[in-house]
């Protein structure tokens, strides 16, 4: 649709087509991920889960629990805790809905912790 915008002011309103290759170019990104087609995945299994995303992939098997964080823009952030304490957070892009998340985890035997959100 910007494209098609684009080209509507260029060819019926005549403007410079340097500034219609200026404005087309903020649409490269989003063209680059429609041309690669990444695929973000959760996994969830008893005492285990895989996760593969643009920003990175993981397996982790020591899971003690997972805590989901409410951050103040109304979306969650989930913490894999592990047995030891250490922490993990899963990546943004791999968020499920928290909800079947939350059935997920229940069905494979993790407990999950909501926390509503903070400014601390």
């Amino acid at each position: 649709m910007i494209w098609a915008g684009l080209f509507a002011l260029w060819a019926g309103l005549d403007m410079a087509t340097w500034i219609a290759l200026f404005l087309a170019a903020f649409t490269l990104p989003a063209l680059w991920d429609i041309i690669r087609d990444p695929r973000n995945t959760i996994e969830v299994w008893p005492n285990r889960i895989v996760w593969s995303s643009t920003l990175g992939q993981g397996d982790r098997t020591d899971v003690d629990h997972v805590r989901l964080n409410r951050r103040f823009d109304g979306t969650f952030k989930a913490t894999l805790v592990h047995v030891g304490g250490a922490t993990t957070r899963l990546p943004p892009d791999i968020a499920p809905p928290v909800d079947a998340f939350e059935a997920a985890l229940k069905d494979a035997g993790i407990a999950s912790q909501r926390h509503p959100f903070s400014p601390i």
